[in-house]
């Protein structure tokens, strides 16, 4: 409030016009979306029957990435865990099939919106797994903007997005740790909103992105392999997750055991 100390200045008060409140500025940011709207934008797609992602694997491999997926979602909506990346210790333990099948496995279940991100800048796989032409870009849009990604990225039916991309990164551990990354994926949070969000990353002890990515998820889920990954190697990889972010477990693929009890099949 302003104080007047004499009647000239209680005169000139009154013939003063108040100013105008500045109009309130606009908060980009808290304008709500249109998630529904949003998937629409993206181009959809279909798999080719005879990409690597679409061929049979034999019944406890999928019996085993079923129960994967109901513990993973489980203990994910207990946590408030929304991005997982998938990382091995070492190449060949089998990180982008996994990725692939859980992906494909979530999104079977029509009420979860459910975002695979090829994170693995060096050395993309993901384009191989799907095998969908014509529409994979050939830079990774994490390194642009929301209109990059929405004219890059493709949707698989109603529910899920896939980006992928065909040509390698050189500077990766770089553009994954910049603040335009951290700033698009936040994006993407906002305006489509998903349920959950993969991300495949390279092995966490061949290159430091996983160290680089650690502001991109949330949680981190380690993938060896029992004829490949040694004890040291998959005790020094969860001790370099978990000093990022929390690590949810380790998957041991190759394994010979089956389940004990088919009788449900």
């Amino acid at each position: 409030m302003q104080h007047l100390t004499n009647s000239k200045e209680l005169f000139a008060a009154t013939k003063t016009k108040p100013e105008q409140e500045p109009l309130p500025e606009i908060q980009w940011h808290r304008v709500k979306s249109d998630p529904t709207r949003a998937w629409l934008r993206l181009n959809e797609a279909t798999i080719p029957l005879t990409a690597p992602v679409r061929q049979p694997i034999d019944p406890d491999t999928q019996a085993a990435i079923d129960l994967l997926r109901s513990r993973l979602l489980r203990q994910m909506r207990q946590n408030g865990i929304r991005k997982l990346a998938l990382t091995a210790p070492t190449h060949g333990c089998g990180t982008t099939t996994l990725a692939t099948r859980l992906a494909l496995g979530l999104a079977s279940q029509i009420d979860l919106k459910v975002m695979l991100i090829d994170l693995n800048l060096r050395k993309p796989e993901l384009c191989n797994q799907f095998a969908i032409t014509g529409t994979t870009a050939r830079q990774t849009a994490l390194t642009g903007t929301r209109r990059e990604f929405d004219s890059s990225a493709v949707r698989v039916g109603h529910n899920l997005a896939l980006s992928l991309f065909t040509q390698p990164e050189p500077q990766a551990a770089e553009a994954l740790g910049t603040l335009r990354a951290r700033a698009l994926i936040k994006q993407l949070e906002r305006e489509f909103e998903p349920d959950l969000m993969i991300f495949d990353l390279p092995p966490a002890l061949a290159v430091d992105d996983v160290v680089a990515a650690a502001d991109l998820y949330d949680a981190a889920l380690l993938v060896a392999r029992a004829d490949h990954s040694t004890a040291d190697q998959i005790d020094r990889a969860e001790r370099l997750i978990s000093e990022q972010k929390p690590c949810v477990g380790v998957v041991m693929n190759a394994c010979r055991f089956g389940l004990a009890d088919d009788s449900h099949r």
